[in-house]
């Protein structure tokens, strides 16, 4: 959970972590006395490299690279092994070792930084008696572990051979329903062990307060312990409502290829307690949260562990998220992060509320149009490893209550794992059909652990885990396929579609894409793109192709994977799918059609505008006719327009509108701050 500020407070604060090292350094420091040390930092690329250095006393593993002792006995196996060393490094006496990430502040006086990695963490060497100081300058520190267990941290390299005998179907039996209600207990009470009968024993993990950090320390040390604490990191973002920092919890479990992207599960783990009876203050009430959602982070944890010992062609990233409850803070910063770093995300397996439900063992996965591949692989896994989860599917691109939806609005597929997507509205499906009764504990005190049905977390754990952790273990044909909704009109001013490998096989031989522009009853198509691809497509993973296109409006296309049957797999029902898509300018403003036929053309567009910008149409005369702001467009069924505005022919400027006459007319188009961007003469044709 976050460490807001405290109030009043005007910097930003770890209090609990801080206060352990200051505790324990205070008893420490009176008699200890550290011996002088050196350190020797080396590049790693094999884990029989590890292996050979293990023989030697690793400090500390990370992605790539490796921590030993300095002494000459561990500089000879590095020249043995042709490892190159990145730094050598002596401590003089009373000095040590510290680990620290986020070092987005300025370091304290008398640290010395040693050496910073790419991946954001960096090794530092201070005085002991300047640790204190350090920890004020708000920068966590662990110290160098005196040596470092490989074990269940390993670099892109095989799977043990121990694992390649493992069917999906062992994976799915890993799954412990007993941890699973371990970490919904850890999150939710004080002390597991004395149960939810009294309030005191109830947590809160409402994110401005500064005792949950406590569960962001939890979620840390359980990924660590799953996936090295290497791979684990603390990462904080700024909340401008109150000026206050939060922090996400990401683990990475490392792929094969460092350039494929990788998949993202994740769970909110912020709670509220609004709902409550009585009233609810959050400065001194509890938030146990135990379903909303101890259950998604239950999911995140378990998945972590049960798949840290496989090997995927991609990378696998377990984050739990602070702040959605106050405004999807935290999945926000994580998407636009992404977006800045150009992050090759393939896929968002987003959980929340996943046990409640005592009517079934029904999940709803809630999608946009671009995301229904997500949805079928998880649907195939439910089918294939016989789970018995009841899954509903919501298409509903709106649907934006939960955190996959900062990365809808970013381009990303997302799909979220809900027992009911709005747990107390009476009108919707779960309800309706009696696969649900409406959820009276929802953001309220009395969401606790007891209330669980964790056959049901322990379900769609196990979906979470056959859907990823297949491409891992098991061996098939492949399964190329497109959705509607792969193709999309955000490329820049281009198309994009993305072609999916489905199966559990690698995509090898040649294949053949294409793209057909149709008519708007789906038929007499013209074929506008085909592409041979020859680059293997791993299991699980998906090909974004950039389409050169300048036409825009409402057209129907139909997209073809395998086009020319080339490739043998499980499945050819999905290698094709039709597409209505709206396409709009995005780098440069665009008037169509021009000259405009009311009775023909459903609208005149000004496409590819700027944010607020405004469009006026007059006669030759200067009368107006009629005017819009971008802000305030919206289309048939009720939804904002970005970046373009319509016109049906009628003049507004009269009483009773009406479609107006045949001529010349003038169009201005200005920005907010009233720049005319454009002026220019359409036609009006009857």
């Amino acid at each position: 959970m976050p460490a807001p500020l405290w109030p009043g407070s005007a910097v930003t604060s770890r209090p609990e972590r801080a206060w352990f090292w200051l505790l324990l350094l205070g008893c420490l420091l009176p008699g200890l006395q550290v011996r002088a040390e050196s350190l020797l930092g080396a590049r790693w690329q094999s884990s029989a490299q590890l292996e050979r250095l293990a023989e030697r006393q690793i400090r500390y593993v990370a992605p790539g690279v490796v921590l030993l002792g300095g002494d000459q006995g561990n500089t000879e196996t590095l020249a043995a092994l042709g490892l190159p060393v990145l730094f050598s490094d002596q401590a003089p006496d009373g000095e040590a070792y510290y680990l620290a990430d986020h070092l987005d502040l300025p370091l304290a006086p008398q640290v010395t930084l040693v050496y910073t990695d790419p991946a954001g963490w960096a090794l530092l060497r201070l005085p002991l008696s300047r640790v204190a100081a350090t920890l004020d300058h708000h920068h966590f520190l662990w110290p160098l572990p005196e040596s470092y267990s490989l074990q269940g941290r390993r670099g892109p390299a095989a799977k043990p051979a121990a694992l390649q005998a493992l069917t999906i179907n062992h994976l799915i039996s890993a799954v412990d329903p007993q941890r699973l209600r371990g970490h919904v207990e850890n999150l939710a009470l004080l002390d597991p062990a004395q149960g939810s009968g009294d309030r005191a024993n109830w947590r809160t993990r409402y994110a401005r307060r500064p005792e949950t950090y406590a569960s962001t320390q939890y979620i840390r040390d359980q990924l660590g312990a799953s996936l090295g604490e290497g791979a684990v990191f603390v990462e904080p973002f700024r909340v401008s409502v109150d000026d206050s920092t939060m922090y996400n919890v990401v683990g990475n479990l490392y792929g094969t290829d460092p350039e494929a992207g990788y998949y993202l599960v994740c769970a909110h783990y912020d709670a509220i307690g609004a709902r409550s009876r009585g009233g609810w203050d959050w400065r001194v009430d509890p938030a146990p949260g135990a379903d909303d959602n101890a259950s998604g982070v239950a999911l995140v944890l378990e998945a972590a562990r049960v798949l840290a010992g496989q090997s995927f062609p991609w990378s696998i990233r377990f984050v739990t998220f602070s702040g959605e409850e106050l405004g999807l803070w935290g999945s926000r910063a994580y998407a636009t992060q992404a977006v800045e770093r150009d992050e090759r995300i393939l896929g968002v397996l987003n959980f929340d509320m996943i046990g409640f439900n005592d009517r079934s063992q029904r999940l709803e996965l809630v999608t946009n149009p671009a995301s229904r591949w997500l949805v079928e692989q998880m649907r195939q896994s439910n089918r294939r490893y016989g789970i018995g989860l009841k899954v509903d599917v919501l298409e509903d691109e709106f649907a934006g209550l939960s955190d996959h939806a900062p990365f809808w609005a970013r381009g990303y597929d997302a799909i979220l794992g809900i027992e009911n997507y709005l747990p107390t509205d009476p009108e919707t499906y779960g309800v309706r059909n009696g696969d649900y009764r409406i959820n009276t504990q929802y953001h309220s005190v009395l969401d606790l652990p007891d209330s669980l049905n964790y056959d049901l977390v322990t379900r769609v754990t196990q979906l979470a885990v056959a859907t990823l952790g297949q491409y891992g273990l098991e061996e098939g044909l492949p399964n190329l396929a497109v959705f509607t909704g792969d193709l999309r009109g955000d490329a820049g001013d281009d198309l994009q579609v993305r072609i999916s490998n489905l199966g559990l096989g690698r995509v090898v031989d040649p294949f053949e894409v294409r793209v057909w522009r149709c008519g708007a009853d789906s038929s007499d198509c013209v074929k506008v793109y085909e592409q041979e691809q020859v680059e293997p497509l791993a299991p699980g993973d998906a090909l974004d192709l950039k389409i050169p296109w300048d036409r825009y409006g409402e057209m129907v296309f139909l997209v073809e994977a395998d086009a020319g049957n080339q490739v043998v797999e499980q499945d050819e029902e999905d290698n094709r799918a039709y597409q209505r898509v709206r396409l709009v300018p995005q780098r440069a403003i665009v008037v169509f059609p021009n000259p405009f036929r009311p009775e023909k053309d459903s609208y005149l567009s000004f496409s590819g505008l700027p944010f607020d910008a405004q469009v006026r149409i007059s006669t030759l005369q200067g009368e107006l006719v009629w005017e819009a702001d971008e802000s305030r467009q919206k289309d048939q069924h009720g939804r904002a327009i970005a970046h373009e505005v319509l016109w049906d022919g009628a003049n507004s400027a009269v009483g009773i509108p009406r479609v107006v006459g045949s001529g010349v007319y003038i169009y201005t188009i200005t920005d907010a701050q009233g720049r005319i961007l454009r002026r220019e003469k359409i036609a009006v044709v009857h």
